[in-house]
């Protein structure tokens, strides 16, 4: 089979895909606007959490560890500070087990704190989204360089009790970056990024919970003659950028985030928050007609029902 045939049955499929697709997105749904929010959602503890056929599949054995101690059962932390990740291993470019050098030694400085803050900036983006309370990134890092704290050394040199009272924290997690590697033999490649953790007490530095996990993102082609070799030896190159770098980092902070069990106390406490809250604002924020009627109305001590105190018209009055 010629070139030139294999490049225009490509580019019918290609053509054939993109009016399927074309006529697909007209399929939208029309909303009324009536949908409501704030329904049960699903899966809240599981969605994203990877199962055995998804490792398998995949062929990501996905080595994890997580432990949660008694301590986060009696007293959970509510306030939470997540500190700068450690990279073990380092600011290089690592291609086959070979550490391929930076230019200088501040660029490889610069990509060591890269490849730790990238992932701790996916953790601490699953993680915000839980019932805790997360402190910023940005003041977390401003306060400990305001402490001259800037190497992993400074960091573990003051005790949880001392940089808790600082920054107002119940518990602090340090995290370290134990794999970012790629793999490239042309008809295979993988990346492999993996994170450990733990979140320590700030009152008496005992230990809350523990974990890490390693992510194999593996990308396996077949090739049956000298011009497949060279697409997917292509396709496997394109596969180790950075955007798929992102993607396991991400799915590591992320099954990482789900194993922390949900704090349901935390969840109501902050119902009753908003409902103080919210008997305080009301006065303030525009009344619906019915949320008037409700506000008007206290229960009729004589026969236990509901009795309106006064109308929107003799309130206007």
């Amino acid at each position: 089979m010629s070139l030139r045939k294999i490049l225009s049955g490509f580019m019918v499929v290609l053509v054939f895909t993109l009016m399927i697709t074309g006529c697909s997105s007209n399929n939208r749904r029309r909303t009324t606007g009536d949908d409501q929010f704030f329904l049960d959602e699903e899966g809240v503890a599981d969605h994203g959490k990877k199962k055995a056929i998804d490792r398998i599949y995949q062929i990501d054995p996905g080595d994890k560890e997580f432990e949660v101690f008694d301590t986060f059962y009696k007293n959970p932390p509510k306030r939470v500070a997540i500190l700068p990740f450690d990279n073990l291993v380092g600011g290089n470019y690592i291609l086959n087990e070979v550490p391929i050098p930076r230019f200088n030694k501040d660029e490889e400085s610069d990509w060591n704190w890269t490849y730790a803050n990238r992932v701790r900036r996916f953790f601490f983006g699953h993680f915000s989204a839980r019932e805790f309370q997360d402190i910023e990134l940005m003041y977390v890092d401003k306060v400990l360089n305001a402490l001259n704290i800037k190497t992993p050394n400074d960091l573990n040199a003051m005790t949880p009790q001392e940089l808790g009272r600082i920054l107002d924290a119940d518990a602090l997690i340090y995290g370290e970056i134990t794999d970012f590697k790629n793999s490239y033999y042309t008809l295979y490649a993988q990346i492999r990024i993996g994170l450990q953790i733990k979140c320590v007490s700030t009152e008496d530095g005992s230990i809350f919970f523990r974990g890490k996990h390693l992510r194999y993102d593996n990308d396996i082609r077949v090739a049956t003659n000298p011009l497949d070799y060279l697409i997917a030896s292509f396709q496997n190159y394109m596969s180790l950028r950075d955007v798929y770098a992102a993607r396991a980092s991400e799915e590591v902070a992320r099954e990482l985030v789900l194993r922390i069990p949900i704090v349901e106390s935390f969840i109501e406490a902050e119902d009753l928050r908003v409902k103080e809250m919210m008997k305080t604002k009301m006065t303030s924020l525009p009344v619906t007609p019915q949320a008037e009627v409700e506000q008007n109305t206290e229960p009729d001590p004589d026969s236990g029902s509901l009795t309106t105190l006064k109308t929107v018209s003799e309130s206007n009055e």
